[in-house]
């Protein structure tokens, strides 16, 4: 049998989604050409199509519904178009929302913002997700392309003041479900730059987890998973089974979304108390080495009965059980994103040893740090 011709239209998209189609393509013996979201290219008379269709691109949409049209099989990679009734493989945007609220929930906040620059279908997936898991005071929204008009829209310095505001006018501390890693980044300029701390007072959360963006930050950004590799791979498998003339049993597959990567502009207790903002911010600072309960309560200027009363009314727990916290959830991130051994990840956290840090790994988490990079959890 010939090589399927397959034609990817995906415009920017994520590396590990590629891999994904790449990996089922090879095992199926595709052809692939590759082109970007301009037009379909003329004379082509492939097999199928993965297109990922994004709003406000009539261009792409008018593309997808020749196609249909043509009786090509296309499958979307998006839901920006929900009124094309295409077959699809996306993330689960609701799943995902939901996850932002357990995650606030977790570090006990009250407050939460829902912020993104655009507004299309997705953001409203995400954001309703959020909102039938929160169970705390309704959210404040803040979507710029509903407050702004389309001359001003990409006017950064008139969204960074408008966001200032919204910022401002929120009681503290405040987490912030961003759309995306970019909106989140949006975020954490603004907080920063009108003298707010971040996490202490702003605690932020993306969503794509993508290392260009999250890690680049002067406070890394904490951001939501998507299971990218697996979008790809399904979406090609879709695409394959169509091509063969099955009829599908699911038109929509919803990928959930993989884990949190927490960083430091979520790894926070809320905390009501402006002294006690400052205790979270001086352990976050003081990780590694010796630094304990008597270095904090002297920073502070505060008894360390002072200190244990004000964690316990504030946390109901004891500042060592912070300062724990705090070092393996820094420990947590650096084995699951870098290669260093045992023994540095230690020292960096405020363990002993690696044996130290290997123990209290396993006492708290069920699981050993090798077990825990091999993707455990």
């Amino acid at each position: 049998m010939r090589p399927r011709h397959v034609l990817l239209q995906l415009g920017y998209t994520s590396k590990r989604r590629l891999e994904g189609i790449a990996d089922f393509a090879k095992a199926h013996d595709w052809c692939i050409t590759l082109e970007d979201h301009s037009a379909m290219p003329r004379g082509w008379t492939g097999d199928g199509v993965l297109t990922l269709l994004r709003a406000r691109q009539p261009h792409m949409v008018a593309f997808a519904r020749k196609l249909a049209a043509r009786g090509i099989p296309i499958v979307d990679l998006s839901i920006c178009h929900p009124e094309l009734k295409l077959p699809r493989v996306v993330g689960d945007h609701a799943a995902i929302g939901a996850l932002a609220a357990e995650h606030f929930a977790e570090r006990r906040f009250r407050n939460v913002m829902l912020f993104a620059k655009d507004h299309t279908h997705v953001e409203e997936l995400r954001f309703s997700g959020f909102r039938r898991r929160w169970e705390g005071p309704a959210p404040v929204e803040a979507i710029w392309r509903n407050e702004i008009s389309e001359a001003r829209y990409d006017d950064w310095n008139a969204l960074v003041k408008w966001l200032a505001s919204r910022l401002a006018a929120v009681p503290k501390p405040v987490a912030v479900f961003a759309y995306n890693d970019s909106d989140a980044a949006r975020v954490l300029h603004t907080a920063l730059a009108t003298g707010m701390s971040v996490p202490e007072e702003v605690a932020i959360l993306g969503v794509d987890d993508d290392a260009i963006v999250v890690e680049n930050q002067p406070v890394p950004l904490s951001s939501i998973r998507h299971d990218l590799y697996r979008l790809g791979y399904e979406s090609a498998a879709m695409l394959d089974r169509l091509m063969n003339g099955e009829t599908l049993e699911r038109r929509v597959v919803l990928i959930p979304p993989k884990y949190i990567s927490v960083r430091r502009s979520t790894d926070v207790i809320a905390a009501t108390s402006p002294l006690m903002r400052r205790a979270l911010a001086l352990i976050s600072r003081n990780l590694s080495g010796t630094y304990g309960t008597i270095q904090l309560a002297d920073d502070l200027g505060i008894s360390r009965s002072s200190l244990t009363r004000l964690f316990q009314s504030e946390f109901a727990s004891a500042p060592t059980a912070e300062f724990l916290r705090q070092r393996l959830a820094k420990a947590k991130l650096l084995i699951s994103t870098t290669a260093e051994p045992m023994k540095a990840i230690a020292a960096q956290c405020g363990f002993a040893s690696g044996a130290h840090l290997s123990n209290v790994f396993r006492r708290e988490t069920g699981m050993t740090p090798q077990e825990f990079r091999a993707g455990g959890r």
